[in-house]
């Protein structure tokens, strides 16, 4: 079995969640590959590769809860992280359990060195995900601490790595080192975790300004519009196009949108649009249309979105809202 020391899981002290439930999923799966890691580090044999099998992945995990860890929850989690933790966590368990030397663990090692790295490197990354000079001082220095630490154990694995001779001394004593550097970022990634439960990350209440009687001059001119053309049944309807069409800049129609109408961009007013429209088509006792139907005539590209954004604004999806609305006029 071989091990690529520039994908070493020790170095990732990751912590973080994107709200309690994810938080605490990443973290259990975190510390368990930490664990792990450390456990194949402390024995031989057969227990030393099946406990590698899961450690070596580590470094996956990690970077994961470190993404949870500094984006906000009201941000949608991306489906692209999974598939590089996938091809880690693989690749890791091939290197661990593979025959030593044979294809299978070649090919499985040079994943796992490009896919780990990758995950080292992205951690260091996420500490900036949506920092700004207006942040709290306390996050500020969070996110700081996470990096010093972070750099400071990677530093410390890697010049461990390097010193060695390859002598059985400097093979303990790298053994020692990472052994360390893993406890070191165990209790560091439950650290943040327990902190990020305390400080969760929420998004910044946009400031607006006063609105004109030209923003609200402009709002009537779009609401018009939405209402006697209804445009927003065009799925592809960007904010350029109605512009184009209010014969208005771009920053202009956005301004008038977020003073002088409340929505905080365009794609919410939009939206808040096709939802009343499909509202009273799903309350019709008459129309009997399909709700992705619905959704397409109203606007809405698919049906997960259309769900998600109906669900948003009125605190029900639209098969339990056709429900209600229908048993309501039955029993008047």
């Amino acid at each position: 079995m071989s091990t690529t020391a520039a994908v070493s899981p020790v170095t990732a002290t990751s912590a973080g969640g994107r709200s309690s439930s994810q938080l605490r999923l990443y973290a259990a799966i975190a510390a368990a590959s930490f664990v792990a890691y450390i456990l194949h580090r402390l024995t031989t044999g057969g227990v030393s590769t099946a406990f590698a099998a899961v450690g070596l992945g580590a470094c996956g995990w990690a970077w994961l809860l470190t993404r949870a860890l500094f984006e906000p929850p009201t941000v949608r989690e991306a489906w692209w992280p999974r598939i590089v933790i996938g091809i880690v966590a693989v690749s890791s368990a091939t290197v661990a359990l593979a025959p030593s030397g044979g294809a299978a663990e070649r090919v499985a090692d040079n994943v796992y060195a490009l896919g780990g790295s990758a995950a080292l490197l992205l951690t260091f990354v996420e500490p900036f995900n949506r920092y700004s000079r207006d942040m709290a001082s306390g996050e500020k220095r969070f996110r700081l601490t996470f990096l010093g630490l972070y750099a400071l154990l990677v530093a410390a694995s890697m010049l461990g790595l390097w010193a060695a001779s390859g002598s059985p001394e400097d093979a303990a004593r790298d053994n020692l080192i990472k052994i360390g550097c893993a406890v070191v970022g165990l209790g560091a990634a439950m650290t943040a975790v327990w902190f990020r439960l305390r400080h969760p990350l929420t998004e910044p209440t946009p400031v607006r300004r006063a609105p004109t009687a030209e923003d609200a001059r402009l709002a009537e001119r779009l609401t018009r519009l939405l209402k006697a053309e209804q445009i927003d049944s065009d799925p592809d309807l960007r904010i350029g196009d109605v512009a184009a069409r209010l014969g208005e800049p771009e920053y202009r129609v956005s301004q008038s949108i977020s003073a002088a109408m409340g929505f905080a961009n365009f794609n919410r007013l939009i939206n808040h649009h096709r939802v009343e429209r499909a509202k009273a088509r799903l309350a019709d006792i008459d129309d009997d249309t399909s709700i992705l139907e619905i959704a397409f005539d109203c606007g809405f590209g698919s049906i997960g979105p259309f769900n998600r954004a109906f669900k948003d604004q009125v605190g029900q999806t639209p098969r339990a809202f056709r429900s209600a609305s229908r048993e309501a006029s039955v029993s008047r």
